[in-house]
């Protein structure tokens, strides 16, 4: 890209003081947020001082499209999380309530097995 930095005609871009920091300045003005915008401007200052004008502004496109998509994705995938976590908790709120339901039955076959034993004449059994 061509900046002249108020020093000249036109020069590549980059050749100023601190092109990082432009990047990212640029790219939190497009709306990327500051954890993105610090390892992206580490990464488009590798080549940026290989572009025009044009193809700097459509590299930061481009890349404030891609942390767009991928915020949104974020947002999705907690959201998505969270209704597993509250699935999760029914679930064991369910399997707790099957536990119960379990020894219930345990109990009560447990108590027809006496009952039957003591009604076909069986000693051994006792009911209380």
């Amino acid at each position: 890209m061509y900046d002249d930095g108020g020093r000249g005609p036109e020069r590549p871009f980059g050749t100023g003081p601190r092109p990082r920091q432009r990047i990212r300045a640029d790219l939190e003005r497009r709306g990327v947020s500051e954890t993105l915008a610090d390892p992206l401007a580490d990464r488009l200052e590798e080549f940026a001082r290989q572009l025009t004008a044009s193809e700097y502004h459509a590299a930061l496109l481009a890349t404030t499209a891609t942390c767009e998509v991928m915020q949104q994705g974020a947002s999705e995938l907690e959201s998505r999380c969270r209704d597993v976590r509250e699935i999760q908790h029914l679930m064991q709120g369910f399997a707790g309530e099957l536990r119960k339901l379990e020894e219930g039955l345990r109990i009560v076959s447990a108590y027809l097995v006496r009952l039957r034993s003591t009604a076909d004449g069986d000693p051994g059994g006792h009911v209380h």
